[in-house]
């Protein structure tokens, strides 16, 4: 199989991604024909057991952009928390495997902030350009957000449509013989800043039952101690929804 790409990154700091990744590629064969190193963040903490029992290295895409573009042909990022440099968005192929819908919500948490402003969510895979979860197209698929959704189930759908993407698309990238489309609006982003102002609930502020509800959903993540409120004592106390669909008994 002569592979136009064939040394190849993935990095990414969520376990689980890397985890499916590794085992699509393994049924599709493709680490016989090319070589595939995973890595994460520096300031994450993940164990890959599933390649050879060995602990995750850690690589800065900052400080480490010469042996980055020494040595591979092609980067994916899966969920990376860091921030690719342009020095090497231009000398390295970069592709990105986002859990948003560009160009809406780019930036963090897209799933979070569409639940509150009703923008589309999905997965996209886009080649990696100076400007955050911003390029060209390869493919991308809308994931329906429903009334009962919160954060953590609309990831989910996310996280799983992200891979189905990437199994119909890998080796038409590795093969370097796929088509992008250029997106017209710049859409809209997302910071780490933005999803701290929204985690609090002020108890003096005035909220429609679907603003609240909207709120909470989306900030109800699994054990995650996302929104909360203060109390008169000072206290903060943390907050989780529970969704749960009437069941339609058929006669």
């Amino acid at each position: 199989m002569n592979l136009f790409y064939k040394n190849n990154l993935i990095i990414g700091d969520n376990s689980n991604l890397l985890k499916r990744i590794f085992e699509i590629l393994e049924e599709k064969h493709l680490n016989q024909y090319a070589e595939f190193s995973y890595v994460c963040s520096p300031q994450t903490d993940i164990e890959l057991p599933f390649i050879s029992d060995f602990k995750c290295n850690q690589i800065d895409v900052n400080k480490d952009i010469k042996t980055l573009v020494d040595k591979f042909d092609l980067i994916i990022s899966a969920h990376c928390k860091q921030i690719f440099p342009a020095e090497l968005v231009t000398k390295v192929k970069c592709i990105n495997i986002h859990p948003g819908f560009n160009p809406y919500n780019r930036g963090w948490y897209p799933h979070v902030f569409s639940i509150i402003n009703k923008f589309p969510t999905g997965a996209t895979i886009h080649e990696m350009d100076q400007k955050i979860d911003h390029g060209s197209i390869i493919i991308q698929r809308q994931v329906e957000i429903f009334s009962y959704d919160t954060s953590d189930t609309v990831y989910k759908r996310i996280l799983d449509t992200e891979l189905d993407i990437f199994s119909e698309t890998i080796e038409k990238i590795l093969y370097n013989d796929y088509h992008t489309y250029t997106l017209q609006e710049e859409g809209n982003i997302n910071k780490k800043k933005d999803f701290q102002k929204i985690r609090q609930i002020k108890l003096e502020k005035v909220y429609s039952g679907r603003e609240i509800i909207d709120l909470l959903r989306a900030l109800t993540h699994g054990d995650y101690q996302n929104a909360y409120f203060i109390d008169d004592e000072n206290n903060k106390i943390f907050i989780r929804l529970t969704l749960e669909p009437e069941e339609v008994v058929k006669e």
